[in-house]
């Protein structure tokens, strides 16, 4: 176990009771830093994006998981005057499979230092193929990015173990995505089974609960807000 997973282990202890808890709790953190910038969660100009961090992105699509994208950079292109963002998309990928995916890439140093990660786009695809999940990799204009948002390496134990409100977590559907898309490796097939008990784990009833608690903790912050 490296040292995103041994602080993703102590993110959850104290950001709640479980994982279900923590999610809750972690989406309603991010929810909030969005209306704000500071040194935590960062406002930055959608042209000044760099390699190897996390971000959260407002964008203009029709797909919520797209709208509300929390993303990992792993290389920028150029088409004409257009720059073209690569990210991973952490809505595709399960909460073990996050930590799996960039456990290997992060040391003490990154977390307190706020370091970028040393990293390439064939490396992570390939770390991404291994598991079946290169369909995780997208494709964001610049131009269609409305806010980004830096996460600062301290929290990225809470990022990963979080979403948009709009962006229910549900691992029987990613589990789902993932098996229509896979190449039929019975292998890996049960590899992926094994890794991905602790989502299973966290009942149906139990994340619709802690969701809807947020839902509605969200819902009366608006109407605030509004002086309703």
């Amino acid at each position: 176990m490296g040292e995103l997973s041994e602080r993703c282990k102590l993110s959850i202890l104290v950001n709640g009771n479980g994982v279900a808890d923590a999610y809750r709790n972690n989406t309603e953190f991010f929810y909030n830093k969005f209306s704000k910038s500071d040194d935590l969660v960062q406002n930055v100009n959608p042209g000044d994006l760099q390699l190897g961090r996390f971000y959260h992105l407002h964008c203009q699509d029709q797909s919520n998981w797209v709208q509300y994208s929390p993303i990992f950079t792993v290389d920028f292109k150029k088409f004409s005057n257009v720059i073209m963002v690569l990210g991973v998309n952490l809505n595709f990928l399960p909460f073990e499979i996050r930590e799996s995916i960039f456990d290997k890439y992060m040391t003490e140093k990154d977390f307190e230092d706020d370091r970028a990660l040393a990293v390439s786009y064939d490396g992570v695809y390939k770390e991404l193929r291994r598991w079946g999940f290169e369909y995780g990799i997208m494709e964001y204009s610049v131009n269609q990015i409305i806010l980004a948002h830096k996460i600062n390496m301290s929290i990225v134990p809470r990022f990963i173990y979080s979403s948009h409100p709009v962006n229910k977590y549900d691992p029987k559907k990613l589990y789902g995505i993932w098996e229509s898309k896979i190449d039929g490796s019975a292998a890996r097939h049960e590899e992926m089974q094994q890794l991905l008990m602790k989502d299973f784990s966290l009942a149906s009833e139990e994340i619709n609960d802690k969701f809807k608690v947020l839902k509605e903790h969200i819902s009366r912050v608006k109407r605030r807000i509004r002086g309703k």
